[in-house]
């Protein structure tokens, strides 16, 4: 299997179970581990019953899917959304007291820990389910929960929590030291740069693809089916390369100075759905932050998107003169 992109997943949105980092003892469950921080369970021959137990699973799975089918059924039925206010590709929308359900043992398909809704513009879809098991359970504790001649349990490993003003850089691709995507998998490499090492992160998790046609689809790791567990998109968005054309052929327009920590408030409302909080984490747009930008070119890209990049889907934002004047200090600020 190669190492996957840092693409989708699951970061376990998951165990935004709200119960933080788990550091229980690792158990004796063989797992390949070819991703730097990525655990999954072996692939297991199938059992007599296995299928029976799958399909019961699957339907179940089917069922909460049409029992929530949007982000507002889920809310009012207490699931709530991983990293509030960052706009992800892939969703996770988490049962706090499903996640503790499992956490303590229990296994009900109809109580998945997390629902997983996939964002296309302004909609979100729901495309999948994801149960959960604390890191205590050992290989038969899996398997008796989802057979793993069909589901692949995984887990966070080996991550390097980044230490207090760590660079942009180094805590976002292509360059990040740091985080699920960082390049430091070793506890004396972490320590050696200021983190914090956490060997195991939250629990072992499943994805559950209802509507996927295979078996081998159905049960992937990935909803691609590609079982290459990329999780980076899936936590912080698709980070944009940069602006459409380059800093210096930027135009610029007059702005009164502005309020940047009044204007942190009018970009939160009106920009950070697409450019990501703060500007730095786009799922939709170009990442702002860092890029070197005065107040004048904000304010003209807030004007004029258009005339910057015909292909933009950016609508022209109807702020008054303040408000421009506010979070252009804010963007040009970061």
């Amino acid at each position: 299997m190669k190492r996957g992109r840092y693409g989708a997943l699951g970061l376990a949105a998951l165990l935004a179970v709200g119960l933080g980092f788990a550091r229980a003892k690792a158990t004796d469950v063989p797992t390949v581990h070819d991703e730097p921080h990525m655990e999954m369970t072996l692939h297991a021959a199938q059992q007599p019953g296995d299928r029976a137990r799958a399909d019961a699973i699957l339907a179940g799975a089917r069922a909460v899917m049409a029992k929530y089918p949007t982000v507002e059924a889920a809310e009012q039925a207490g699931f709530t959304k991983f990293l509030p206010g960052i706009p992800l590709p892939i969703e996770h929308y988490t049962s706090r007291q499903y996640a503790l359900e499992a956490w303590g043992g229990h296994f009900d398909p109809a109580h998945p820990t997390s629902l997983i809704f996939q964002r296309t513009g302004a909609t979100q879809q729901l495309v999948g389910v994801m149960y959960t098991a604390a890191n205590s359970v050992d290989r038969d504790g899996l398997d008796a929960r989802v057979p793993l001649s069909f589901g692949t349990w995984h887990r966070h490993v080996d991550f390097c929590r980044a230490p207090p003003g760590a660079s942009h850089a180094d805590r976002f691709p292509p360059t990040a030291r740091f985080g699920f995507a960082g390049s430091i998998v070793t506890r004396d490499a972490c320590e050696a740069a200021g983190g914090k090492f956490i060997p195991l992160v939250f629990g072992w998790m499943v994805h559950v693809w209802p509507n996927e046609k295979t078996p081998e689809k159905i049960w992937a790791v990935d909803m691609n089916g590609s079982m290459e567990h990329g999780h980076m998109d899936g936590m912080v968005g698709t980070t944009f390369a940069g602006l459409p054309i380059a800093l210096n052929r930027l135009p610029s327009t007059s702005v009164a100075a502005g309020d940047a920590t009044r204007g942190a408030t009018v970009f939160a409302q009106n920009c950070a759905a697409c450019h990501g909080t703060g500007g730095r984490n786009g799922p939709d747009a170009p990442t702002l932050a860092g890029a070197g930008l005065s107040a004048g070119q904000v304010a003209y890209m807030v004007r004029h998107p258009k005339e910057i990049d015909h292909s933009s889907e950016m609508p022209v934002i109807s702020l008054d003169d303040r408000d421009l004047a506010d979070v252009s200090a804010y963007v040009a600020s970061q």
